[in-house]
This record gives structure tokens, sequence and C-alpha cells, in this order.
């Protein structure tokens, strides 16, 4: 790197060293990733810096076209149906919503399917930057439905029976790094070097509760086998998480849409380094803290912990499945079908069409997200929603 890109570099990430200086020494990776992604003034989310799309930082399902939110609609107004015997309005909760774009494109979907449901239905968005919430009252603006803005206490003071989508939110959360040094697990903190620039620095032994965690995930004592320097990650707000999204469903769903695999996958010893990665202009690095705030931070949801972790924050564990599998199920096989037939679209946008509804279902792409549903674990609905055979287990 030449000296002038160190010096833009250095200016880019002051906020962070100072922030570190004034710390009481080396703080913990979950402090820190809260710091690069939700901080009101630096923060890639908390200061609204985050690009969708195919011209931003990343591509997201919704940012693929209505199609996705249409096809969500189907798989939603089941468990919408399965609600109503009980009068009163039914709640549409989208935590972390990024710009409203999937939202809106839902309501549409639920409209133009159950156009009657429109008159029940009211639409919560949970976001706490203020940046953010502009972009979706734009967006959202002329909405069908009420649209209202919640703090997860607020909401939790007069819980809702409905749904709560979390689309691409669980992967955002802080997460603690952790490796292995002479045959103990400890944690990876940020400090600053000899320079003042951020670095990694090893820190004490896990604590015996987390210890314990990562036991239940397969990584016990001593690591199993895996070798000095192993390294990986594990996200403690998970479990807060949980508990904070069921205090806010008096009765209904959560369904969590994500980067996941299950922890046989996530720390299998040739898993090495972990799944976190920094995005920015379509592009990912391992890089964590260069550019602070100015790239998104990701880590792929363990679907082992949501299973373990659902029961004991009011939870009934309802299964996953792989977002490809779920879409053309619901109907992207015909979507993609319809675009070979003769029809008012000119051919070059049949075949851009085309590849963007391919990306969903594409399991290296969009495809490879994941479906997790949960279901409240009081005032169960009097049926359940006929969700597709591959989603609902039996």
């Amino acid at each position: 790197m030449s000296s002038g890109g160190v010096v833009v570099e250095q200016q880019q990430s002051s906020w962070l060293v100072q922030r570190l200086q004034a710390s009481a020494g080396p703080q913990s990776f979950v402090a820190v990733m809260d710091w690069l992604l939700n901080d009101p003034a630096y923060g890639y989310y908390g200061s609204g810096q985050v690009r969708f799309g195919s011209g931003g930082d990343f591509v997201t399902a919704p940012s693929q076209g209505p199609v996705f939110a249409e096809l969500l609609a189907r798989q939603l107004r089941p468990c919408l149906d399965a609600l109503a015997a009980e009068s009163g309005p039914l709640t549409l909760i989208e935590w972390g919503p990024g710009d409203g774009q999937l939202m809106r494109d839902l309501i549409a979907g639920i409209g133009a399917e159950s156009p009657a449901w429109l008159d029940r239905l009211e639409l919560v968005l949970v976001e706490s930057s203020p940046a953010l919430q502009a972009r979706q009252r734009q967006t959202l603006a002329g909405s069908a439905v009420p649209v209202h803005w919640c703090s997860p206490q607020q909401l939790a003071a007069e819980p809702r029976r409905g749904l709560i989508v979390a689309h691409e939110l669980l992967d955002a959360l802080p997460v603690q790094r952790f490796g292995l040094q002479n045959g103990n697990w400890h944690e990876w903190l940020v400090g600053l070097d000899g320079q003042q620039q951020p670095c990694w620095q090893m820190g004490a032994g896990l604590a015996p509760a987390v210890l314990e965690q990562l036991e239940q995930l397969g990584l016990p004592p001593g690591g199993g086998g895996r070798p000095d320097g192993w390294s990986s990650e594990w996200c403690p707000a998970l479990g807060p998480w949980l508990e904070q999204a069921r205090a806010c469903l008096r009765q209904g769903w959560l369904l969590a849409i994500d980067y996941a695999m299950p922890a046989s996958r996530y720390y299998a010893p040739s898993r090495d380094g972990g799944t976190l990665l920094a995005c920015r202009e379509q592009r990912t690095s391992t890089e964590l803290l260069r550019d602070p705030g100015r790239m998104d931070l990701t880590a792929h949801v363990c679907t082992t912990l949501v299973e373990q972790l659902a029961a004991a924050a009011g939870w009934r564990w309802q299964g996953a499945a792989l977002q490809g599998e779920v879409l053309l199920q619901l109907g992207l096989a015909q979507e993609i079908t319809a675009l070979s037939e003769p029809g008012p679209l000119a051919l070059a946008d049949r075949l851009s069409r085309r590849e963007q509804l391919l990306r969903l279902v594409d399991p290296h792409l969009l495809g490879g997200f994941w479906w997790l549903l949960l279901e409240s674990d009081s005032a169960t609905p009097p049926q359940r929603p006929a969700c597709p055979p591959a989603w609902w287990p039996s």
C-alpha cells in the first residue's frame, strides 16, 4: 500500500482509534462490532451509510424485484389465516427493515391475493437508526395498511398477535471471537498496536458459561483435536434477542431468513477462522477492522444455537429449510417458466428478470439462505398453517 493509502486508512479509522483509546484496555469484539455497525454517528447501519442492491454493497432478495415478497406472502398468509379466528388486528413486524422495500412489496403481495386482509393488518417496523427510518418512511409512503415505528420496549408493553419477520438481521448481531491457545479457549479482543492502530489481541480464557455453551455446540474443552490457533465466533446476543422478540408477540410466529448452517458445519475442524466477513461494493474481505463503519459485517447464523435457545426464550422450534427449495414450492418455478412464453416484456427484460429469479434459488447465491420458523409457546392457534411439506415438520 502506498503511503497515501496508509494516511487515508488511518483517517478513516480515527474514530475507532479514539473509541479504543477512551476504553479501559482492549475490548471484546462484541462491543466493537456493535460500534462498527450501530453507532449512530459512525456505524454502517446506525449512521445510514448502508447501500442495498446491485449498485450498493450487497444484493438482497427483495432487491431482485417484488416476486420474492409475493412468494413470501403465500408463506405468511396461512399463518394469518390460523390467527384469524380471534377478532382484532393482526400485525406484521419487521425487525431491521433496511430500506422498507420488503414490507412494501409484501403488503402489495398480500393485497393482491387476499385483499380482505388489508383491513385487519398493521405494519410495525423495529428500527433504531433515524437515518434508515427516514428511508423507510419514504419507501412506505402511501402504504395500504397503517405503518408504525416502535422500539422493542414499546412493543413489549403492548405485545401483538401476528408475525415477526427478521430478514438478514441475525447475521448482523454482534459476535464474540474466540480461539485455541495452548489447548484452552481464549477470547480475541480488539486493541491498539504500537502505531495506535486497531489490531487483534488474545485475551483471557472464556467464561465458564460460554465454555458450557460452546461444548453444547460441539467445541469441547481442549479443542476436540483442533490445532492451536484455530478460531471461530458465536453469537451471545442471540438468546437475549430471541427473548426480546418473544416479549413483543402475544401469539404467532417468528420467521428469520439469513445465512445459516448447523453447528456440525459451523464448527467443523476444517472451518478455521469462522464465518465473519466484511462486505463493501459486492466484495468480501476478512479484514474486519479496516475502514471502520464503512463496511457491512456479517457472520452466519448457527441454526443449532437457535434451536437450543428457542425454548428458554419462549419459542417452539418449528424447523428450517433452504430458501431456494421453499421458493420453488411456493411457485418460483412457474414464474421462471412464464418468462419463456410470449408476453409484453421485451426479450432483454425477460432475460434480465429470469437472471434475477434464478439468483433467488441458486444455492451459491440467495438460494443458499435458510428460513427458520419459530412459534410462540402460549395461546397456540387453533390450527397450523398449511405450509409447504419441506418446510413444516410432519
